[in-house]
């Protein structure tokens, strides 16, 4: 009980820290504006973290775990749906390269399923992208990575898969040969790192998640391969 206690106790001042830091940067976060934040004495907050230095430490440990937990359910929400598919399809036994219609779940073969790559990274985006809006632990790691950067870039817990699925992508003919899936996903930072810049100059968080899906299902459409191995529209998910 008393180390569940700490445990809450800790976490309360490490989201304390986070709104300052997101609020004022690195520079602009005390310990006497953090222990206020988090309604606790300074020696409370000293106790468990004696420098501001630790506690950035916490913060950005923290949105690591958020950004790997949201990476994590998200792929099991799309193998969710795989499996859903291939119990409720007639055609599981449909040899492979068989074609389905643009936007479903793609089977090759009997025993192996999964949802168009580019879609797949789509979702990916949008996710981490409505996790930065949401969370200001995640906004302060960005800031710090700005300000004081670390050895581990926030993006390194979900750009590089998105990487990965753009290159099968790619493979599968899902985008146009002439698609560099590495430009491809450098875009695609730099469209969540814009998301971080406009919240940061007081847009609208709404507003501005329906213009990065606006700008991201331009941007697929236009890379996306004609026909069945590139959909026209990438796959939407509920509330985008």
């Amino acid at each position: 009980m008393v180390q569940e206690r700490a445990e809450r106790t800790r976490r309360a001042m490490v989201h304390a820290a986070a709104e300052e830091i997101d609020r004022g940067g690195y520079h602009g976060a005390s310990l006497a504006s953090i222990s206020r934040s988090a309604g606790m004495s300074m020696g409370a907050l000293t106790f468990h973290f004696p420098t501001k230095d630790r506690l950035v430490e916490a913060v950005q440990a923290l949105s690591v775990s958020m950004v790997r937990e949201t990476v994590e359910a998200v792929e099991a929400v799309e193998a969710m749906d795989a499996a859903g598919s291939v119990a409720g399809a007639d055609a599981v036994d449909a040899p492979a390269g068989t074609d389905f219609p643009a936007g479903t779940d793609s089977v090759a073969g009997a025993a192996s399923v999964r949802a168009p790559s580019l879609g797949r990274a789509r979702e990916l985006i949008l996710a981490i992208s409505r996790l930065l809006a949401g969370e200001p632990v995640v906004r302060a790691a960005v800031r710090l990575g700005w300000e004081r950067p670390s050895r581990e870039d926030w993006t390194a817990s979900w750009l590089p898969r998105v990487g990965e699925l753009l290159v099968q992508a790619h493979a599968d003919g899902e985008l146009r040969q002439d698609a560099d899936p590495e430009t491809v996903t450098a875009l695609a930072a730099g469209l969540v790192q814009g998301l971080h810049c406009r919240m940061g100059a007081g847009a609208d968080a709404h507003e501005s998640l329906g213009q990065l899906t606006r700008i991201l299902d331009v941007i697929l459409r236009s890379l996306s391969a004609p026909g069945p191995g590139g959909p026209d529209t990438p796959r939407s998910s509920p509330g985008n």
